[in-house]
């Protein structure tokens, strides 16, 4: 049984992310590594309301999100609230849109298709 000061102490990750399998595929990976994967969410409104209710340690966030509002605009919200490492997971490497990411400073960019093992690469350095 785990206690609840062990419960505390482990990492929480919050993966934001419009696809529904890679979403998982992300909780799986970074469950299998220690880190508490928190419920995967889809747009920016949800992802607002579980980084309040679960403050997490990571954020992974793809930049072309369900809805109006972006990926880089709720990395904006965070970097002026919090400074939560996040890592941006995009399909869309364009020069215009990866200069605007780089603007809120995230801590790992990485271009899909990835591989999983510069996920877990990105995550071990930022977490542990």
């Amino acid at each position: 049984m785990v206690g609840a000061e062990t419960l505390s102490a482990i990492r929480k990750v919050l993966v934001v992310e419009d696809e529904i399998i890679i979403a998982d595929d992300i909780a799986m990976t970074v469950a299998r590594m220690g880190f508490h994967p928190l419920e995967p969410v889809f747009d920016y409104n949800s992802a607002v309301d579980s980084y309040n209710t679960h403050n997490p340690d990571l954020v992974i966030i793809d930049i072309r999100l369900q809805g109006k509002k972006t990926g880089i605009e709720l990395a904006t919200w965070i970097r002026s609230r919090f400074n939560t490492p996040i890592i941006y997971i995009t399909v869309l490497g364009g020069t215009v849109i990866r200069h605007q990411a780089e603007l809120t400073q995230p801590t790992a960019y990485l271009v899909k298709p990835f591989v999983n093992q510069e996920l877990i690469d990105a995550v071990s350095s930022i977490l542990n």
